[in-house]
């Protein structure tokens, strides 16, 4: 029996594999028999309330997904899949000192910057975990800072102004990049990632090609804060006791689409599995942060993919499990509101947050783009198979029928303040719950149709 892969700590970049045929690798494309194409029912299901793939299962039958603390060998070419024991939890609680975890991060970083000559792209929202990244690299003049804005208005986005703002005192090259056209990117989106996670993050597709465009295709290499957060403090895991309260776990925002409507099929067999083996260990409120991750990485990847494949090597100090747990080992008090580096950002005059600063929080992305770009129909005749004709005529409507009453309730949903009155009254978005669903279905009919194009051409 030979040993051929590991799925990593935090379920960084994902090795899929196929149990019948024993192929095996990062991409899914790679792995998927499309000429003998099955569904996994509940692998879909779950899919579809997740936003990407979970538990080790994917929308296609047979076709798996090393979880953390997993093995895979070769037997006679059939794959065989071995746990190893979970070590993180006895990790966890090991108190230590957030001076030794700023140096820790700080050789990190600086380690990878001198191993290559290239300037340093960081992609910089003007949050704490890009923040960070732009101050520990010691050669500023090698940064070069690019951030996108979220509202109507990108350059009032708070996103915009704190970069901007961080750029000017840190004495970096800085830009940002207008975005609003990134539904053309679909089918590059399933190019990469197939049907294992939806095309939530297409806007990064148009985020770094206009990049790679203000380059010249000079190749650089990317230091990305991803997953920063929840080590730091900012994440909360409320407590787990079943199996059902799974998906608290995962939750992406309502970037998802809703399996009770589209096929009504339970998925929660899938869950029992991994809840009874962590029960006892999700009562500890850092396990559940680990966990979280672990669930949405899946999906929380392609930020350090996407660039990656567009030319720019991409890493992040926080996938690290050393640095992760050093972050989360830290005294509570400290995590708490992100104490420990909001005394850090006021020593270096870069607490933003205490200061006055006019910016918006508006996040009107997704809905920006739909008023700028005429997406195609989801093609019902195909997805029927799997999808109820109800739903998917619901999503249709919604996102093809954007009338003059529906662009004024948009204006009062995207406006911040009116936005959390109407939720109070219990409005709910519905042509954004619709185009989530969409880019959640459509990598499925891509898959379909791939599946029938492979099939005819034999």
């Amino acid at each position: 029996m030979d040993f051929v892969a590991q799925g990593n700590w935090v379920g960084y970049q994902t090795v899929f594999y196929h149990e019948k045929t024993g192929a095996y690798g990062l991409d899914i494309n790679d792995v998927i028999d499309y000429g003998n194409l099955e569904i996994d029912q509940e692998g879909l299901a779950a899919y579809l309330d997740f936003g990407y793939s979970v538990f080790g299962h994917t929308p296609v039958k047979h076709v798996k997904f090393l979880l953390p603390n997993q093995r895979l060998y070769l037997e006679d070419g059939k794959p065989v899949v071995r746990e190893r024991a979970d070590a993180i939890a006895a990790e966890l609680g090991k108190e230590t000192h957030e001076d030794d975890v700023f140096q820790l991060i700080h050789h990190r970083v600086n380690n990878w910057a001198n191993g290559f000559s290239e300037n340093i792209l960081i992609p910089t929202s003007g949050g704490f975990d890009s923040r960070l990244m732009n101050v520990l690299i010691d050669d500023k003049s090698r940064i070069h800072a690019y951030t996108y804005g979220t509202s109507f208005n990108q350059g009032a986005s708070r996103e915009s102004v704190y970069a901007g703002l961080l750029s000017e005192r840190l004495g970096t090259q800085w830009d940002r990049i207008p975005l609003g056209q990134f539904n053309v990117y679909m089918d590059d989106w399933y190019d990469q990632f197939g049907p294992a996670v939806a095309a939530s993050g297409t806007y990064h597709m148009e985020f770094y090609e206009k990049i790679r465009a203000k380059e010249n295709q000079a190749k650089l290499g990317l230091l990305s804060g991803i997953i920063g957060d929840a080590w730091a403090g900012a994440v909360k895991v409320p407590e787990i006791t079943s199996a059902s309260q799974y998906r608290t776990l995962g939750y992406t925002h309502g970037m998802s689409a809703d399996s009770k409507l589209a096929m009504n099929v339970d998925y929660t067999g899938l869950a029992e599995t991994l809840f009874d083996k962590q029960k006892e260990d999700l009562k500890s409120p850092d396990f559940r942060i680990v966990t979280a991750m672990r669930t949405k990485m899946m999906m929380l990847q392609y930020l350090i993919a996407v660039p990656s494949r567009m030319g720019f090597p991409g890493y992040s100090p926080f996938v690290e499990e050393d640095i992760a747990l050093a972050m989360l080992n830290l005294p509570v008090e400290r995590k708490q509101d992100r104490a420990w580096q909001r005394d850090y950002f006021r020593k270096q005059n870069l607490l933003f947050e205490e200061e006055k600063h006019k910016y918006t929080y508006q996040n009107s992305l997704n809905y920006y783009a739909l008023l700028h770009e005429q997406l195609e129909p989801l093609d019902a005749s195909l997805l029927r198979e799997l999808i109820k004709p109800g739903y998917l005529d619901w999503i249709n409507q919604r996102i093809l029928n954007i009338g003059a009453k529906e662009r004024v309730f948009q204006t009062l949903m995207h406006t911040p303040k009116v936005k959390g009155v109407l939720k109070l009254l219990g409005a709910r978005n519905g042509l954004l719950a619709a185009y989530f669903a969409y880019i959640t279905i459509k990598p499925i009919e891509t898959l379909l149709k791939k599946r029938n194009a492979s099939i005819t051409s034999a």
